[in-house]
């Protein structure tokens, strides 16, 4: 249910370029730290600089035209892609074997994740289970961009029954979603 090896690779080599440059262009980070310093960084600064991201989506467009001749068209298209992102509650309702199914709270949709390079039951010991996160497209895959808040909330049998129902009729209906 994880991306392959060489995929993970790719989006963390964009997404933690993308963020570094968030990072500089928003004055979060100091004008003095490099790159290697970035990677070695908190990871509260790394979510401050997506969220920032997440508020102000233009600054990927900044980014694109900056450095448009150093990016191959498939780094383009990837990052072309993050303009789609869903920030949501969701409950990752189960594992499966080649992802794990989504349901954002607000809508109800439900969506088929790639982990990135740790499979989600990894990090939580039962599911249902309710997270804060931003899935995105990524390669004809959904995935989620490596910031991941637990509500601590997990569910009860009665709304697990719900749950699986409405999974049931989300499959039976080709409901559930895998690109976005």
């Amino acid at each position: 249910m994880t991306l392959t090896d060489i995929e993970y690779k790719t989006f963390l080599k964009i997404h933690i370029d993308f963020l570094f440059f968030v990072g500089q262009k928003s004055k979060i980070i100091d004008d003095t730290m490099n790159f290697k310093k970035f990677v070695d960084t908190d990871f509260s600064v790394k979510l401050k600089c997506r969220d920032f991201f997440l508020d102000n989506k233009v600054i990927l467009d900044d980014y694109l035209t900056t450095n448009f001749n150093k990016l191959t068209t498939e780094q383009i298209s990837i990052l072309t892609g993050f303009k789609k992102t869903i920030t949501s509650d969701f409950v990752i309702f189960k594992c499966l074997t080649n992802n794990a199914i989504f349901i954002d709270t607000k809508d109800n949709k439900f969506y088929a994740v790639k982990a990135l390079g740790d499979r989600f039951d990894h990090f939580f010991e039962r599911f249902p289970v309710l997270v804060q996160t931003t899935l995105l497209p990524f390669k004809e895959k959904i995935v989620y961009d490596g910031f991941m808040k637990s509500q601590g909330i997990y569910f009860g049998q009665g709304m697990k029954s719900k749950m699986n129902e409405d999974y049931k009729k989300a499959k039976k209906n080709n409901n559930i979603l895998s690109t976005i």
